[in-house]
């Protein structure tokens, strides 16, 4: 019984949530609230370095990308790379990236999580000098 109602809740959830256009397959982005973060290439963590050694996470707000943070290449360096993106778009004609800045990050044992970006975060994103911490 708990198996079927499991199935059932999964079915559910996972077919009311794939029409329109979606973010990793699972989301409509017409039903999301304010900014929202979604990873898009996995976080991979370093246990040699305690640190976040690469992966991709995409920032979304009313279906538009508004950045893109880069944690890099597997360096236990604990630097990243914030893109900001303009009407969506985060690349030039010839792939460049439109507006980037390198940050530091704080190495914490921590990760990064899908889901609604709170206010400090958004601070963060906005500021040249910093960036998102995980």
């Amino acid at each position: 019984m708990k198996n079927l109602v499991l199935f059932i809740f999964s079915f559910i959830l996972i077919s009311s949530c794939t029409k329109g256009k979606n973010l990793q397959g699972i989301y409509k982005c017409e039903d999301l609230q304010g900014m929202n973060k979604f990873i898009y290439e996995e976080i991979v963590y370093s246990e040699d370095c305690n640190c976040i050694i690469s992966g991709k996470v995409k920032y979304v707000k009313d279906c538009q990308t508004i950045a893109l943070i880069d944690f890099g290449d597997g360096a236990c360096d604990n630097i990243a790379t914030k893109i900001i993106c303009s009407d969506g778009n985060c690349f030039g004609e010839e792939g460049s990236q439109i507006l980037h800045y390198e940050y530091t990050f704080d190495c914490n044992n921590s990760t990064v999580s899908e889901g609604i970006v709170m206010p400090s975060e958004i601070d963060d994103l906005n500021d040249p000098n910093s960036g998102p911490q995980p």
